[in-house]
């Protein structure tokens, strides 16, 4: 009889185990299937149309903070233009055949300028948002003077300006001289807006693509003097030499234009808060081009030609960025320091819409249509909080 109950007991106490192991493998199994599900959800993702799929993980700076971050860009840079050539030298007095010299055109100096951003980031799906100005001017000089049985032909103007009529004045058309000197201003400033997200594509390496809208202004201006050389007649035709008087012509091209921008930044970290990273932008922009053309000799009042040559046109542009950067955290993580340095260049197809001249037979204005370009060092500061 106790024997009996003996067994009765065991198996009882065994069927309790067995239902408790069953119990307790279910319940692990349901924990372990709620985290599984939370892995999920932190390396998958529901797409608008239905879809599932990897989620990335943002790249961005995360601050204990209000989301917010600034930036600030120093930029020593250089400028580039085209159709700025304003002269050339021939190795004869009178510019005869046959011709042996150089072209001169602009050399641009190494000049500063700054950026400054601010911007947010987004608690939905990592998106942030910046806002960014740009300004950068910059300008050069360059002259030449002719040597001895040599002479300075110029490249901009009219040679027929000079052919009005005046007293105690020789008349005739101006094609050459002894000196010359041209001195260029460029203003640039921009504002970009963007929408992007930046995010892990491996565990080094980050891409940020992003879209927006540009603005730009772009004011050129071009000064150009001739001067010297004595009036000279060659088989009956009477070349002009300036002597003492000055042929000036001022070109003005101002752009402001508006359309949108893409692009992408990518990171590449090599550890110890290093970075290595690489931007590339581009936009198409609407624009109006505020053409001026000016000429006058200063020895008659009447000898002078004023001209608007006005249009709109789309001008596309290109960005890119290479360097290196160092982020680091400060304040339990309250703060973010970013510091970078890299090389910057900026390139602008058919920003010089100044008119040129062509008066061998009748006097004719044309477009330079020709590209820009800036380049140079860039360093910047971006901090979050």
């Amino acid at each position: 009889m106790k024997l009996r109950h003996l067994r009765n007991f065991g198996l009882g106490i065994l069927s309790f185990l067995m239902i408790s192991s069953q119990a307790y493998a279910a319940a692990d199994r349901e924990v372990r299937l709620n985290e599984l599900e939370h892995q999920m959800k932190q390396v998958g993702t529901e797409t608008p149309i239905g879809t599932y799929g990897a989620n990335t993980a943002t790249a961005r700076p995360e601050v204990d903070g209000r989301g917010w971050f600034i930036s600030f860009d120093l930029l020593y840079w250089k400028a580039r233009v085209g159709g700025t050539e304003y002269a050339y030298t021939d190795q004869d007095r009178i510019a005869s055949l046959p011709i042996k010299g150089r072209k001169k055109s602009m050399e641009f100096d190494w000049d500063w300028g700054i950026r400054a951003a601010i911007g947010y980031n987004f608690d939905y799906d990592g998106w942030d948002f910046r806002a960014c100005y740009t300004w950068w001017e910059t300008g050069g000089s360059d002259s030449v003077r002719a040597g001895l049985n040599s002479s300075v032909i110029p490249l901009r103007g009219s040679s027929t300006l000079t052919t009005v009529p005046a007293a105690n004045q020789t008349v005739g058309e101006f094609i050459f001289a002894t000196s010359a000197k041209s001195m260029y201003d460029l203003d640039y400033q921009s504002v970009d807006v963007e929408l992007g997200r930046d995010y892990y594509v491996s565990s080094t390496i980050s891409f940020r693509p992003f879209w927006g809208l540009k603005t730009a202004w772009i004011d050129q201006e071009q000064r150009t003097y001739y001067t010297g050389g004595n009036p000279t007649v060659n088989q009956g035709i009477n070349l002009l030499g300036l002597q003492g008087n000055t042929v000036h012509v001022k070109e003005d091209c101002d752009f402001w234009g508006l359309g949108p921008r893409t692009g992408i930044d990518s990171r590449w970290y090599m550890g110890n808060k290093l970075s290595l990273f690489g931007n590339v932008s581009g936009a198409l922009l609407l624009g109006h081009f505020d053409v001026d053309h000016k000429e006058g000799y200063s020895a008659v009042g009447d000898a002078r030609v004023r001209l608007h040559a006005n249009r709109h046109a789309f001008a596309p542009m290109v960005n890119f960025e290479l360097g290196m950067r160092y982020d680091t955290y400060l304040h339990h993580d309250r703060h973010h320091l970013g510091i970078g340095i890299g090389f910057e260049a900026e390139y602008w197809w058919r920003q010089n819409q100044m008119l040129k001249i062509d008066d061998f037979i009748e006097l004719k204005y044309e477009r330079y249509s020709e590209d820009i370009a800036f380049y140079g060092l860039t360093a910047d500061v971006r901090w979050d909080f």
